[in-house]
């Protein structure tokens, strides 16, 4: 483990200099404020847990078992409350405007964290000027789903049970269908417990003139390969994870080396809390990951993860889903559909 200390006359310029330095998987271990004639100095010490990036060519630090990710996470958790509760009372919000402050106590209320308030707050303490609008748009990354160019033609859609897949996988079909003319366009489920949502899926699939194809072996995964040749489009409905098992673990032992090249789009909704999104983003991270696609906004009461979870993973937004219907509930969002659901609660409006 590489330990550092880091000191200076303000905590966010350290706090700077240790995601430069270290990175971001840096775990503070104390904080310490210290006054010397009457002058206001912090000390910061972080580690990192693994070789310095001068040494790592000498050695190959062994990978980190999931239960020990787990815990790494849940100290960042607990230290990174402690520090925010350090660096919460800098927050002047007198300092603001009076624009800016109702956009912040509004957000507050939301639930967006206040590591992500905190950034906010300096973005509008250096633009005391700019419409606050256009001092947030680069919070929330958006790519309309229909209009991006993905790389591949495989698209996973992850998330917990309960979440809304298998309905937006059908809807992603319809959609696709009625804006490509002539797309060849595959459903494949592969939850196999969900007997329900299985025939769900199939039913209306065929009812649609849609392909419908399922995944129970690794011959089948291994077909995936050929369907992405013969198709334009390939849309696969995943079960939730069980237990703690995270998502590359679970595609490992489903299709081991025979994943094709894919995105992998996470679907989520506004009404799991903070603690249940950190779970299940500690689960769902994978290098595939492409996008969030947020369902049943219609049912939401606040609406602050969908920044937190732009904040925490980098991930742009690709759908919203308004509504229980499978036609006329999709939205490809654009930046101000994203402000106009926080601040104002206003649904966008479906168009597919």
């Amino acid at each position: 483990m590489q330990v550092r200390t880091f000191t200076g006359t303000s905590t966010k310029d350290i706090m700077a200099r240790i995601k430069t330095e270290l990175g971001p998987d840096a775990i503070i271990l104390s904080n310490q404020k210290r006054s010397v004639k009457g002058m206001t100095t912090y000390e910061i010490m972080a580690a990192l847990d693994m070789p310095p990036a001068a040494t790592a060519s000498a050695e190959v630090a062994a990978p980190l078992g999931q239960d020990d990710a787990s815990c790494l996470r849940e100290e960042w958790t607990r230290l990174r409350k402690q520090l925010m509760a350090v660096l919460k009372p800098q927050m002047d919000v007198g300092l603001l405007t009076p624009r800016q402050q109702l956009v912040f106590e509004y957000l507050e209320r939301e639930g967006v964290k206040e590591d992500v308030l905190m950034d906010l707050w300096e973005k509008f303490r250096r633009s005391p000027d700019t419409p606050t609008l256009s001092v947030m748009n680069g919070m929330v990354g958006v790519a309309p789903w229909m209009e991006t160019p993905w790389e591949h033609k495989v698209h996973l859609l992850a998330g917990p049970f309960g979440s809304g897949k298998t309905s937006t996988a059908l809807r992603l079909a319809l959609a696709a269908k009625k804006n490509r003319k002539g797309a060849r366009i595959l459903v494949v489920n592969a939850d196999r417990s969900q007997g329900k949502g299985r025939l769900y899926l199939r039913h209306y699939t065929e009812l649609s003139g849609l392909s419908y194809r399922e995944l129970d072996t690794r011959e089948h995964w291994e077909a995936l390969r050929g369907d992405a040749q013969s198709h334009d489009l390939v849309l696969v409905d995943l079960p939730g994870l069980p237990g703690r098992q995270s998502l590359a673990s679970w595609l490992d032992d489903a299709a081991g080396g025979a994943l094709p090249a894919c995105h992998v789009h996470l679907v989520l909704s506004p009404l799991f809390g903070s603690a249940q999104m950190e779970s299940f983003m500690s689960r769902l991270r994978c290098p595939s990951a492409s996008s969030i696609i947020w369902t049943k906004l219609d049912e939401a009461c606040n609406y602050g993860e969908i920044i937190n979870l732009a904040s925490s993973t980098g991930l742009p937004v690709s759908l919203f889903s308004v509504g229980p219907d499978l036609k006329n509930t999709l939205v490809q969002p654009c930046g101000h559909d994203v402000w106009k659901l926080l601040l104002r609660h206003e649904l966008p409006l479906a168009t597919n």
